[in-house]
């Protein structure tokens, strides 16, 4: 019995995550049209390697980003591609973000190195049309060290070249952006002591979390491939009742894979993006609980319905984000 009820969400799920592979976009580098391994290096030298991560931003994060600027984003920014340096030991060391801002002679092209305390490493300038100066060491220097707190305007911190305000204050923009748009994803401000109150003791500084290893993916076609064969691990598990470690190790890759889906963008409704990010978390968080709940018990009622629900959030996502329609007679 068991199995012919399994038996169908099998190759319903199989095609929703094969329609969801094919017909998914190839995503390229916002800024870059091949592997910036030079630039990355020049950022982050002690690196070892370098992986990538995409990033969705809602209609939310956008606004609060763009009040926080003072300007709105450019199309690139809003699918944002950060790389993350790796040491020795595969521990992050940072972020590094390409980013482009208008200036008086037209588009300037950066990239700004943040560490895990959020602080700048480096910015460095790359194509551009303004003077040679503000993509050299002595300007750009100057921003080493500073964070979100700081303010970045010419004369509150910034030294202009002189003669070229309105292209500094251009450069300016583009650590502000990154610290901006990096804490909106990936950290938390320390709330503003209140002076009327007594200090609280100071707290360390908040950290970056660390980025959970996993192999590299490039858009969602590869994610979907990685997930496709843990899936039938799961379900031949519950199908044939044997080899239960290795059934939970590859509900617990699933559960780590379900993370990275929201950092790519939907094939279809992509405007959508709340309720996208909305029910692959909730996908995410359910295959946590189901691997939890694999390893404790194995084959129970309480993983069944897990699974049920799992096959059912699959069944959502594809009939919502996905191009094509599955027609099980067809197959």
């Amino acid at each position: 019995m068991f199995i012919q009820i399994y038996h169908q969400p099998r190759a319903g799920v199989l095609l929703a995550l094969i329609f969801l592979t094919v017909s998914a976009p190839l995503l390229g580098i916002a800024h870059e049209t091949e592997w910036p391994g030079q630039k990355l290096a020049a950022i982050f030298p002690k690196a070892k390697k370098f992986v990538q991560r995409s990033a969705v931003l809602t209609s939310e994060k956008v606004a609060t980003i763009e009040k926080e600027l003072g300007s709105k984003l450019r199309a690139e920014d809003l699918k944002p591609i950060f790389y993350i340096p790796l040491d020795d030991k595969k521990k992050p060391m940072g972020l590094v973000l390409f980013s482009d801002i208008k200036g008086p002679r037209g588009v300037i092209e950066g990239a700004v190195g943040l560490d895990m305390k959020g602080k700048i490493v480096k910015v460095a300038i790359y194509e551009h049309k303004e003077a040679d100066a503000i993509a050299g060491e002595k300007f750009l220097k100057q921003f080493i060290g500073m964070g979100i707190d700081d303010t970045f305007k010419v004369g509150e911190g910034v030294d202009a070249i002189k003669g070229h305000e309105a292209a500094s204050s251009a450069v300016a923009l583009i650590p502000k952006k990154t610290l901006v748009m990096s804490y909106a994803l990936f950290l938390k401000r320390k709330p503003k002591p209140d002076v009327e109150k007594t200090p609280e003791p100071k707290t360390p500084e908040e950290e970056m979390p660390e980025v959970e290893e996993m192999p590299e993916v490039d858009d969602l076609k590869a994610l979907m491939m990685l997930m496709i064969d843990d899936y039938f691990v799961v379900v031949d598990y519950f199908d044939d009742k044997v080899d239960k470690t290795r059934a939970v190790e590859a509900a617990k890759r699933l559960a780590k894979y379900a993370k990275g889906i929201s950092n790519f963008e939907p094939p279809k409704n992509a405007d959508q993006t709340e309720e996208y990010v909305y029910l692959q978390d909730k996908f995410s968080e359910t295959l946590v609980k189901f691997a939890e709940a694999l390893e404790r018990e194995g084959i129970s009622e309480e993983t069944r319905k897990q699974w049920d629900a799992i096959v059912e959030l699959v069944n959502q996502a594809h009939l919502r984000f996905s191009e094509a329609e599955i027609d099980l007679d067809t197959y």
